[in-house]
């Protein structure tokens, strides 16, 4: 960890305590970004301190890549790695079971696992997020249940920290400091795996960390943020490639091979491809745009295609073999969990459904399954405006007050009817009437563990619009988290 990072969490940590000791003062200021906050609401000050130091979260360094000087070397690997995963492609039957059945069964053992385990509680530092993990489950029963203790900060864990957890960690991951994905380039929004990690044990190591993490969202039933590209799954459960999968990795490839092969059988000519002057070799940027240059087949960039249908299979051959190697190490960590053969009944797709719920909100879903508490029912006036606002959210920005209210930005398999605590406690979302404070900061805050928040009765539409916006624009998370 490096000086800054010292220097936020001695920070972090002073203040938090001070919260503690101190009278509550008219007005305190965030030590990171210097906002002001009222000094008689210290949960919201201490949930901002969480947002804005997870925010300069520093990794030591981003992760090792292979140079374009090293091209050859990784072009060889990719040739291995083909052969691995034709050699382990599964065989299963995934349609003979139901998908419900498939549920039940997987419920059913992880309920076995729990009976031999207790749970175990995770004390972490937010700032040193990913090397005090590494450093805290190393050696430990991984069947037992986490329970989170975020280091310096007050809240108990019964279900919103842990989700915060997963959000939190996910964000790192996945972020642009660390490298370990990159956004595809296809027209469905997702993360795919640098193709040019070195095969080295750090990169390995934070690998197989997402395969636990993974795993341990799956056995206490959260649902995860990393939109991880289609791919990855098929090659998780060890499925068959097609050509449509291509469409997942680079869209505008795949439309225009499609077009060209439709072209092709139309007119029955195939000298088209011959042509066009397509060759067994191209290049690809990697993420600090390096110009990287692969073969397809052995010299590659020296002969011509004549044979489309070939050259697709090469293009998919070649994702195989980058991508499968780093794939396996998230399979090392996610199969350390969860046994490979109860996955295995999976297909790709219900796998992705199980690991990140619905990619949809269901506006009126939601209402449907909303509870009101204190002065609020359904016909309450600021209720009314509560779900007018949100009909003209976007499909992100709701995502983002589901993320602020229950710890998770996407919704259950089971949808809104089984928000639940990680103690498998059904906790619908709820929204609880609250005093409005005249000529004071009005916040909403919200309490993650039990889905709800506390909305202030606010007098004016345009009050309350400006508060939910608040939250939705700014992604926070843990904001009055108890």
């Amino acid at each position: 960890m490096g000086a800054e990072a010292h220097t936020i969490k001695k920070k972090l940590r002073k203040i938090t305590d001070k919260l503690k000791k101190d009278e509550p003062k008219e007005k305190i200021f965030c030590p990171f970004c210097n906002s002001e906050f009222d000094g008689y609401e210290p949960k919201i000050f201490n949930s901002h301190i969480r947002c804005c130091g997870i925010s300069r979260i520093r990794i030591k360094k981003a992760c090792d890549l292979f140079p374009p000087s090293q091209d050859i070397q990784l072009n060889a690997l990719i040739f291995k790695n083909q052969k691995k995963y034709y050699n382990n492609i599964s065989n299963i039957d995934k349609s003979i079971k139901l998908f419900d059945d498939k549920i039940k069964d997987l419920k059913s053992y992880f309920s076995s696992k729990h009976e031999k385990s207790t749970t175990f509680l995770l004390s972490i530092n937010r700032i040193d997020l990913i090397s005090d993990v590494l450093e805290k489950i190393e050696g430990i029963n991984l069947d037992r249940d986490w329970k989170i203790d975020f280091i310096g900060e007050i809240s108990y864990d019964v279900g919103g920290i842990l989700r915060e957890f997963f959000t939190n960690i996910f964000q790192v991951l996945e972020g642009e400091n660390l490298k370990l994905f990159i956004k595809s380039d296809s027209n469905e929004f997702s993360y795919i795996l640098n193709p040019f990690l070195l095969h080295n044990k750090e990169n390995d190591k934070y690998l197989k960390l997402v395969g636990i993490l993974i795993a341990k969202a799956l056995m206490q039933n959260v649902t995860i943020n990393i939109c991880l590209n289609k791919l990855i799954y098929k090659m998780i459960l060890q499925e068959k490639i097609e050509f449509e999968d291509l469409a997942f990795i680079d869209t505008e490839f795949y439309t225009s091979i499609k077009n060209l092969k439709e072209n092709i059988f139309l007119t029955q000519d195939n000298s088209i491809v011959k042509e066009l002057g397509f060759i067994y070799s191209f290049e690809m940027k990697d993420c600090y745009q390096h110009m990287h240059s692969f073969d397809l087949i052995e010299n590659g960039r020296n002969i011509s295609v004549e044979d489309l249908d070939d050259y697709v299979k090469k293009r998919i051959d070649f994702l195989i073999g980058i991508y499968y190697p780093f794939v396996q190490k998230i399979q090392e960590g996610l199969f350390s969990v969860i046994s490979k053969e109860k996955l295995n009944i999976f297909t790709s797709n219900e796998l992705e459904l199980i690991i990140n719920g619905r990619p949809f909100i269901d506006l009126e879903e939601w209402k449907l399954s909303t509870l009101y508490k204190g002065a609020y029912n359904e016909n309450h006036q600021v209720i009314k405006w509560f779900w007018d606002i949100l009909s003209t959210f976007t499909q992100k920005e709701l995502s983002n007050l589901l993320l602020f209210a229950t710890g998770a930005s996407r919704v259950p398999l089971g949808g809104f009817e089984v928000l639940e605590s990680n103690g498998g406690t059904i906790y619908k979302f709820t929204i609880e009437c609250v005093n409005y404070r005249k000529n004071q900061k009005n916040f909403i805050k919200a309490h993650t563990c039990f889905n709800r928040i506390d909305v202030p009765c606010y007098p004016t539409k345009n009050e309350l619009e400006e508060a939910l916006r608040f939250v939705s624009e700014k992604e926070m998370w843990g904001f009055g988290i108890e």
